[in-house]
């Protein structure tokens, strides 16, 4: 059953803005599946109207815009986010936490923890912070469009001693790794992972954060890694941006 729900996600992430319409040898390329079972699949979804067939071509259905419609309008970050926080701060047992920008400074929007550990990250809900140091910071304004990115890189810069230009080269390495860590940068101790939240347009407003004393962070940093990553990339996925899926297991 997971493995059919898997195939026919894939089908419809195969389509993008610039590729609305697809093959079945584009669709079969794209899901890494044999062109047959690709075509069994593809027939179901045309039969069930949740694709057309234009030619010899595929293209999705306007039984999607339907659904959009559906969407509560009011269905924010937050709500969407918060399960994920949840989840999150019981497998890692540290204070995880959601972040957006606001003016020159970056806002926790959210913040959980399950951690009943005298020596942990504390962060609020609505607490604000300037956009200079810490993951959550360097994230936000590594996705930053280029205008509203420059009048803050010189503040950095001043903030952290070094160049104009090696600030913009850590933004650079984030953008590639699709992540940041910090280790007492904002606060002696503390150290934190952040992870970016693309929407429906892939810019990125919000991250997701873990955050926990050096100490356990220096522990447990790459499985911490990979499960914010993981956690990331459901949030967008909820919030309508395009991150991969499991590839789907053939035949």
């Amino acid at each position: 059953m997971m493995r059919s729900v898997q195939r026919i996600l894939a089908v419809f992430e195969s389509f993008s803005s610039d590729r609305s319409s697809l093959t079945l040898q584009d669709i079969a390329d794209r899901i890494e599946l044999p062109k047959s079972t690709t075509f069994r699949i593809v027939q179901s979804l045309e039969k069930a109207g949740y694709l057309v067939r234009l030619e010899q071509q595929y293209c999705l259905s306007f039984r999607f815009t339907r659904l959009a419609g559906l969407v509560k309008s009011t269905l924010g970050i937050r709500e969407i986010a918060r399960p994920v926080l949840q989840e999150l701060a019981e497998q890692t047992e540290e204070t995880v936490s959601i972040h957006a920008v606001s003016d020159r400074n970056r806002v926790c929007l959210d913040s959980v923890t399950t951690s009943s550990a005298p020596l942990r990250a504390v962060v609020q809900a609505g607490e604000q912070i300037p956009l200079l140091v810490g993951s959550a910071s360097k994230v936000l304004m590594a996705y930053m469009p280029k205008a509203q990115l420059t009048p803050l890189v010189k503040n950095v810069a001043k903030a952290t001693k070094r160049t104009n230009g090696a600030v913009l080269e850590e933004f650079a390495m984030i953008r590639e790794q699709g992540y940041a860590v910090s280790h007492g940068e904002r606060l002696l101790g503390i150290s934190a992972i952040s992870v970016p939240i693309k929407d429906v347009n892939q810019e990125v407003h919000y991250c997701l954060s873990v955050g926990a004393p050096t100490v356990r962070m220096n522990m447990n940093e790459k499985e911490f890694i990979e499960l914010a990553v993981k956690g990331a990339e459901v949030i967008s996925r909820q919030f309508g941006g395009e991150v991969a899926l499991p590839a789907p297991t053939s035949d």
